[in-house]
């Protein structure tokens, strides 16, 4: 078996199928580290999607109360988890073609050991990049954030106070570091208390 993909991974296996739940339980903790919840139903994957978040959702077809292809489409629009078909030979086919416009990968059965370790493995590593792609344009958006409001309140020292781009630059800085906080907190004072007046 593979060594464990080294970063933290928690699985949700949704499947009605007690052979392929055993097969899971067994195999998905040699190629992770996290946890593996296993729910037999989509109902019961819903109800525990409520209480917490996964990193990656594999799903099997079929399931016994919800078509499998629609859980997962609507999981993988309504969640950051990656989700993974696992389909019938017999169906692959139809399944791919429903679900890969959604960037579902779908697994044919039968599975085995090292293809789901593989897979999974895979899917965990995108999910890390996709989460560090994530939090950099967050951060990025953050600091776009900062910026526009940083010249809004530069626009009321301007015109309030009849003072130079530069000098009002250099006064939110300076009033930033005086007061340990940064250039936002004070561009949102500046903001808040003077804007009704220009």
């Amino acid at each position: 078996m593979a060594e464990a993909y080294s970063g933290h991974c928690d699985v949700l296996v949704v499947s009605s199928s007690d052979k392929l739940n055993s097969f899971m339980s067994r195999v998905l903790p040699e190629c992770i580290n996290g946890d593996v919840v296993i729910k037999s139903s989509a109902s019961g994957a819903r109800r525990e999607l409520l209480t917490r978040d996964y990193d990656l959702i594999i799903v099997n077809i079929p399931l016994s109360d919800e078509t499998a292809t629609n859980l997962a489409i609507d999981l993988s629009l309504d969640r950051g988890a990656m989700v993974m078909l696992i389909s019938p030979a017999d169906k692959y086919e139809d399944v791919y073609d429903r679900v890969a416009e959604y960037g579902i990968p779908v697994l044919c059965k039968p599975i085995n050991s090292r293809t789901i370790s593989r897979s999974v493995r895979l899917l965990a590593a995108i999910r890390e990049k996709y989460r560090k792609t994530e939090k950099k344009a967050q951060t990025l958006e953050e600091k776009m954030d900062e910026i526009r409001i940083v010249n809004r309140a530069k626009l009321i020292l301007i015109e309030q106070d009849h003072i130079s781009e530069d000098d009002a630059h250099r006064l939110i800085g300076k009033q930033a570091m005086d007061r340990g906080v940064s250039r936002r907190v004070i561009a949102e004072d500046i903001i808040n208390n003077r804007s009704e007046a220009v």
